[in-house]
């Protein structure tokens, strides 16, 4: 009918596709091996049929959140409904995705999380949402959703901060990037944004390209995105150049050898085997060989790679890395080869190497599974390594781990290693492992079968890597670093077996030479460095007092003073803060001064001061530096006092301490001008 497409009387309820073949590259169609209608018709649409609503929006699925952020804004849905639109659909998105284990961030799934968290809270902003608040409509999603999806609940408070911590991050950058591209406007010459300009925009301020395409929009402005796109590629180019090189077989020029099926890995039982090599390509002096089966274990789910031999009568290869492109396994050697036509070799991992790798990654188990019981399940791996000397652990937390936290981690996972459990690894269906509780980490691959790997009832997760046969054989495990990675994610480095040892060897070694030096007990050493430490910093001030002032500062005061009546006045600021430092430089320049009066200030400390002396002829003329000390103090809005010859000041108010230098000065010329006038009489 004419109406389809032009007319809001007519409204698509699902939009059928059969899915039925696959057009190859040469145009032929192949026949799938499975035929579907895909309708469309989703949760969403059916229930806006079943509302009788004309919208989705309009549904029960949506509306708490709308009116909450109703609530939230002072505006009314009914007065501009695309921003509570494009907030309600998106939080529901954020939600979904974090319970799953994403979080923001500038690459990959990351990315496209933080795009539509910054372009929810943008669109708050056109609400006047201009404090953090998406995180307050966490538990409206929650409770819609949670009775089919009981991990929203579950992970409800780890959602809230994931999404509350960015939000706060990105209104910190938010009103200076605005500045930005409102100073770019009213400074564009046409149209156009440049893709340099809203490249800067993303870099410098996190703002997404669809963010500044938006608010381009407004201005009825348009964006350059191919420039920007090639402004990205430079920035990807570069962190490539500082990465790791990733294998691409279609990319190699092999050289086969032998037919038939390869890369079947028998690591987890066989540590040597007889293989046949399939292919093999020379690549930068380094040699590519794929086998009919291999131990060699390939890097995957952040365990390193296998390192060992490759040998027959024509080849003695060392295997320094091992790769997986999809389900190819490839061995990356260095060594001599005459030939590799020969297709049998044998083939030996590095058992002490393997070793050691399989104690980090049980250990990383282990501590996973502590991390939950002490900080709290909504605790999400964020990325690991399993290296022979250490392992890392990334994982989502908004504070740092104290040292009780760190020490009850480390109890838990020693506890799981000397109880010496048997590791059980079971092979199931990917519901029931879940079903069983078995932890499943997010971005991972999973088939329908599953590799299980368990510590007793202590830890339960979907692994593909080696693992010790039981707990004991890690032997010890010690975490050496937590630190901040990124905002919202920690990460903890940790040491096994001899590693940990070592660890402690050397940190007994290093104490027991500091008992040495300072001579004292093991349990003295603490108050002992205190007590060093509180000396070194008395005697650091009064070197630096002594070195501030010496005697030839005192005769060069002496020799610049102002002279009245044939007594010498001094008054200066001096830089130091003890007043009983500032009393020693008086006494040395009472001693050097014929006749006079000298006043040395300080503003260092928090309160002002002043040290005043007087010479004999002038107490004998019925001066006085206490009467001095009271006056000039006075001036500070505090008092004085003192002995006929030297006297201290202190007032409240440093900032007064430049006025008081004056009203001194005028006070002592008047003083002694009065006192000759006096005499004179």
């Amino acid at each position: 009918p004419d109406g389809v497409n032009n007319d809001d009387l007519y409204w698509e309820l699902w939009n059928l596709v059969f899915i039925q073949n696959e057009r190859m590259k040469d145009g032929s169609l192949v026949k799938l091996s499975q035929n579907h209608v895909d309708t469309g018709a989703g949760l969403e649409r059916i229930s806006c049929i079943l509302q009788n609503k004309k919208s989705n929006y309009e549904t029960d699925l949506f509306q708490p959140i709308i009116h909450k952020v109703e609530n939230l804004s002072g505006v009314k849905y009914s007065d501009n409904q695309v921003p509570f639109q494009v907030i309600a659909d998106h939080i529901r998105m954020l939600c979904f995705s974090i319970a799953d284990g994403a979080l923001p961030s500038n690459e990959g799934r990351g990315y496209v999380l933080r795009r539509i968290l910054r372009r929810a809270a943008r669109f708050g902003r056109i609400l006047n949402l201009d404090e953090p608040f998406l995180y307050e409509l966490v538990p409206y999603v929650v409770e819609l959703m949670q009775a089919s999806y009981p991990e929203l609940k579950e992970k409800d408070t780890h959602i809230e901060l994931v999404i509350g911590t960015e939000e706060s991050l990105f209104n910190k950058t938010l009103d200076r990037g605005i500045s930005h591209l409102d100073k770019l406007i009213r400074n564009l010459n046409g149209k156009d944004i440049s893709g340099k300009e809203a490249f800067k925009l993303y870099d410098t301020f996190g703002f997404p390209l669809d963010l500044t395409q938006l608010m381009a929009r407004e201005k009825g402005l348009n964006v350059d995105e191919k420039g920007f796109l090639k402004e990205m590629s430079k920035q990807k180019s570069l962190a490539r150049k500082s990465g790791n090189f990733n294998l691409k077989s279609k990319e190699i020029e092999w050289v086969n050898i032998s037919d038939g099926s390869d890369s079947e890995f028998l690591g987890y039982e066989s540590f040597n085997t007889e293989s046949l090599i399939r292919k093999y390509a020379i690549v930068e002096d380094k040699y590519f060989i794929v086998l009919d089966k291999t131990p060699f274990y390939a890097e995957s789910g952040g365990q390193v790679s296998d390192r060992g031999s490759i040998k027959s009568e024509e080849c003695n290869l060392s295997v320094v890395d091992v790769q997986k492109d999809n389900e190819l396994i490839i061995h990356v050697c260095e060594g001599e080869a005459s030939e590799l036509n020969n297709k049998k070799v044998q083939c030996s991992i590095n058992k002490e190497y393997r070793g050691h790798v399989k104690r980090n990654h049980t250990a990383t188990h282990l501590l996973h599974a502590a991390l939950k019981n002490i900080l709290g399940n909504q605790v999400q791996q964020a990325g690991s390594l399993v290296h022979p000397e250490y392992l890392r652990f990334d994982l989502t937390y908004f504070e740092k781990i104290n040292s009780e936290q760190i020490r009850d981690i480390e109890n838990q996972v020693n506890s799981q290693i000397l109880s010496n459990y048997n590791l059980n690894v079971e092979h199931k269906s990917f519901d029931d492992a879940k079903k069983d509780g078995a932890v499943a980490l997010f971005g991972e691959k999973y088939g329908d079968n599953v590799r299980v790997v368990s510590a007793g009832d202590f830890s339960s997760e979907l692994c593909g890597g080696t693992h010790v046969n039981r707990t004991g054989d890690i032997g010890l495990f010690k975490i050496i670093e937590e630190s901040s990675l990124a905002s919202g994610v920690r990460r903890i480095i940790a040491v096994t077996g001899m590693g940990a040892l070592e660890l402690f060897q050397n940190k007994d070694g290093l104490l027991n030479k500091i008992k040495f030096q300072m001579n004292c007990k093991e349990d003295e050493v603490y108050n002992r460095i205190n007590q060093l430490f509180d000396e070194k910093k008395t005697l650091e001030k009064k070197i630096k007092n002594a070195k501030s002032f010496n005697v030839s500062d005192i005769d060069n005061w002496i020799n610049n003073s102002s002279i009245i009546l044939d007594h010498k006045i001094i008054i200066e600021l001096v830089d130091i803060d003890n007043i009983d430092e500032i009393k020693r430089l008086g006494d040395e320049l009472l001693s050097k001064l014929k006749s006079g009066i000298g006043v040395l200030f300080s503003k260092t400390s928090d309160k002002p001061s002043a040290v005043i002396i007087l010479t004999k002829d002038l107490i004998d003329l019925g001066f006085n530096a206490g009467s001095f000390a009271k006056e000039i103090g006075s001036y500070m809005n505090g008092g004085g006092g003192g002995k006929p010859h030297i006297a201290t000041a202190g007032g409240k108010d440093k900032d007064k301490v430049e006025m008081a230098i004056k009203k001194t000065s005028n006070m002592i010329m008047k003083k002694l001008n009065n006192m000759e006038e006096k005499n004179a009489v």
